[in-house]
């Protein structure tokens, strides 16, 4: 029997009409199933088979694929389980979300599994925003990110072409510190690079576009109180931790301590929500992943 070298999984069913062989594991499925999931799937079943196979059990052809056996395993429970996402808990962190998903975002991409593809996507979004009301929002929920978690969205995005989260990604890994950066494995070297020219361009960023108003402050034309003369200016210890952890995208919100007029306040409130769209709209720019446009594109196509 061609399976007795292989082991059965637990998704091996005595009516499946086909055994998908990974590693050492045989999974016999119905290939009804898997082709209503898989456009990859319905095609390769319908190959005509010969007559007589050797390659074959109880009638059941045996297909041996080249996965990883368990990132094919928790796509094939996400098929047989309608509910398996409900699985992640909606409070999850990065590291267990990754966890979850990585698997099953690669394997749906190679087969096309375009519902559970997407699905996967929609869980990233969440946690990497494509939009600045979007950013607004989780920055606004506090959720919190881990140094040595975040980077692994990147090869996954870049594995999966999922273009979309990498601008968000980057950001945030920019901001980690250069030496934990350089060791990191898991980021290829030119995307060491990446984070790292990006975030001299998010210092530039934030001191010209986002918050030039702290750093060089121009009165509004109708002022009449001298408010330039009266800001308080920064210390260069104050500008060295925002030099090394540079967020221009974050919302500024501590206006009664400019102690500024009315017309200046306006002013520089206007500057800053002009700056951060601005920003954001270059986001892509910054790393080098071109714009929003050609990013939301490649990943359509």
């Amino acid at each position: 029997m061609a399976t007795e070298a292989q082991s059965r999984s637990e998704y091996w069913y005595d009516d499946g009409s086909i055994i998908l062989v990974v590693e050492d594991t045989a999974f016999r499925v119905h290939k009804s199933i898997l082709s209503q999931h898989s456009d990859v799937f319905a095609d390769l079943f319908t190959i005509p088979e010969p007559i007589e196979r050797e390659d074959s059990t109880d009638g059941c052809s045996i297909v041996h694929l080249q996965d990883n056996l368990k990132d094919f395993t928790e796509v094939i429970k996400a098929i047989y389980k309608p509910f398996y996402f409900d699985q992640l808990p909606q409070d999850a962190d990065l590291r267990k979300l990754l966890a979850f998903i990585s698997g099953i975002l690669k394997i749906s991409t190679k087969y096309n599994l375009t519902i559970m593809r997407q699905k996967c996507i929609d869980i990233l979004r969440d946690k990497f925003p494509t939009t600045l009301y979007g950013c607004d929002e989780l920055v606004s929920s506090g959720y919190q990110y881990n140094a040595t978690t975040v980077v692994n969205a990147i090869p996954l995005a870049r594995e999966t072409n999922v273009p979309e989260i990498l601008p968000w990604a980057f950001y945030i890994s920019a901001n980690i510190e250069t030496d934990l950066l350089l060791a990191d494995p898991v980021l290829s070297w030119r995307d060491k690079a990446l984070c790292l020219a990006g975030k001299a361009q998010l210092w530039e960023r934030q001191k010209e576009d986002t918050h030039k108003f702290l750093f060089e402050f121009a009165k509004s034309p109708e002022c009449r109180q001298g408010c330039s003369l009266r800001l308080q200016q920064m210390t260069w210890r104050y500008m060295e931790e925002l030099r090394k952890r540079p967020h221009p995208l974050h919302e500024y919100d501590n206006w009664d301590s400019l102690g500024v007029c009315t017309p200046c306040l306006q002013r520089v409130q206007d500057q800053h929500a002009r700056g951060r769209e601005k920003v954001w709209n270059d986001l892509p720019k910054i790393f080098h992943l071109g714009t929003w446009e050609e990013i939301h594109k490649e990943q359509n196509r």
